[in-house]
């Protein structure tokens, strides 16, 4: 007899409907603040700025770099290393498993799809979207540099806290096995999007912003932010390694 399945879990995000609406108003929010950030008035609220002609957003040569970023990514991510253990290839995502298509593409119907031993979710996690943030940031940085003569103190910042930032996550690589990503999503549109589009061009706004926005940055205020960055980040790579202590062992006497 074939094994009973338990109870489906609930839809989530408003189930296949919120699910399609979500594919259209994700990638449409990602170019508003894109739009927004190098617009005159750089406002969230007001009307969505025109887009640029086709020749700026279709781009061949962008694509080739795009491929190529990518497969060197991968190839690196092959490269003989001591690897973690992830979930079994057979495994369904909880919550993409309801039978309706728009839905299971959305959210993923297998928790972590494979060929091999590549896994395709944890792949994408932190290696070609994280790392190309910190590629288009310094991309904006040298652009500054070369429309002002130099980059001002706010981009330099942005690029620091923005590089501690990636650099804690991949130095702290095997931690992202125990976040909800890994465990419980499944590798659909919403966590593929995230990884690839969402993570290096929206949070890179900042620097985009200031391309376009220069802002003046004297050092005492300066020194103030620094100071704050610090705090903050001690507080964040406190609380996350307790997390991580306590998923793996919640019997840890660290964090019981």
């Amino acid at each position: 007899m074939a094994p009973t399945q338990g109870p489906r879990a609930p839809l989530e995000f408003g189930g296949p409907l919120g699910a399609a609406a979500l594919l259209l108003l994700l990638p449409a929010t990602m170019f508003h603040l894109l739009l927004a950030a190098r617009s005159g008035p750089a406002r969230l609220l007001g009307p969505p700025a025109s887009l640029p002609g086709l020749e700026v957003l279709w781009s061949p040569r962008a694509l080739l770099l795009w491929l190529a970023w990518l497969g060197l990514q991968a190839a690196l991510y092959l490269l003989p290393a001591r690897k973690a253990q992830v979930a079994p290839v057979s495994a369904l995502a909880p919550g993409g498993n309801s039978g309706n298509p728009i839905y299971d593409f959305f959210l993923g119907r297998e928790l972590n799809p494979r060929i091999c031993f590549f896994d395709f979710k944890y792949f994408c996690e932190l290696r070609p979207g994280l790392i190309g943030w910190v590629l288009i940031n310094l991309a904006l940085l040298m652009k500054e540099a070369e429309l002002r003569g130099s980059p001002s103190l706010a981009m330099w910042l942005v690029n620091g806290f923005q590089l501690l930032y990636v650099g804690d996550a991949l130095w702290h690589e095997e931690a992202v096995l125990t976040t909800m990503d890994i465990t419980h999503d499944g590798f659909g549109f919403m966590l593929a999007f995230g990884d690839m589009a969402w993570v290096p061009f929206t949070y890179s706004l900042q620097a985009q912003f200031l391309l376009h926005h220069p802002q003046p940055l004297g050092l005492p205020m300066a020194s103030v932010i620094c100071l704050i960055n610090a705090t903050g980040y001690y507080i964040f790579r406190g609380a996350n390694s307790q997390k991580n202590t306590f998923r793996k062992n919640p019997s840890d006497p660290r964090v019981a």
